[in-house]
């Protein structure tokens, strides 16, 4: 979605960028999240090993925890500083994608809300593909979010993609052309 939002023109902020050079190789954020969990999660390279982060937080809630009030703020404040550019440049429409916006709370500052959703069996198979894990370290990670049918209760504008690109495309240009015209809520 942030794809054909990006092909129409509207600029997108994505946190999991943010989040990557929240942590990069000499940054306060990677050196922070070693003094939590050790030099083990580094790769060789010195840069994070996500993988084996990812094994340890997403099985124990205190560690993503932990790991959250690290990542979380740096993104917020990149964040932040690429809206404030895209404000002074004028741009009246733009998009955040952010995975956690409901968890971390940020859906009352972000309005409207568009909620991409699946079924859980795509949902799943999605990110088993995606980041080449297994199901069991997939289920955990869905467990770690807001289920479904919340989100769906506090967005503004839910698209459902569990059809075609060509689909989805539809979907998008509704959006647009909804949002471009002001109207307060679509489903």
């Amino acid at each position: 979605m942030a794809a054909q939002l990006r092909e129409r023109g509207v600029p997108m902020v994505d946190a999991d960028e943010l989040a990557r050079r929240a942590v990069e190789p000499g940054s306060s954020g990677l050196a922070e999240i070693v003094s939590a969990f050790g030099p083990s999660i580094l790769l060789p390279d010195g840069s994070l090993d996500r993988r084996q982060l990812g094994a340890r937080v997403f099985g124990d809630e205190s560690a993503r925890k932990r790991l959250n009030a690290i990542v979380h703020p740096r993104v917020r404040e990149l964040s932040q500083q690429r809206f404030a550019a895209l404000d002074e440049a004028g741009v009246k429409l733009a998009g955040y994608d952010v995975p956690l916006l409901f968890e971390v709370g940020l859906e009352q500052a972000l309005r409207p809300v568009v909620l991409v959703a699946t079924s859980e069996e795509s949902q799943l198979e999605r990110l088993m593909q995606r980041d080449s894990i297994g199901p069991d370290e997939a289920r955990a990670r869905i467990a770690a979010q807001w289920p479904l049918d919340d989100k769906r209760a506090r967005a503004d504008y839910v698209i459902e993609n569990d059809g075609s690109l060509a689909e989805l495309a539809a979907q998008v240009d509704e959006l647009l052309r909804s949002l471009r015209a002001g109207s307060a809520r679509a489903g």
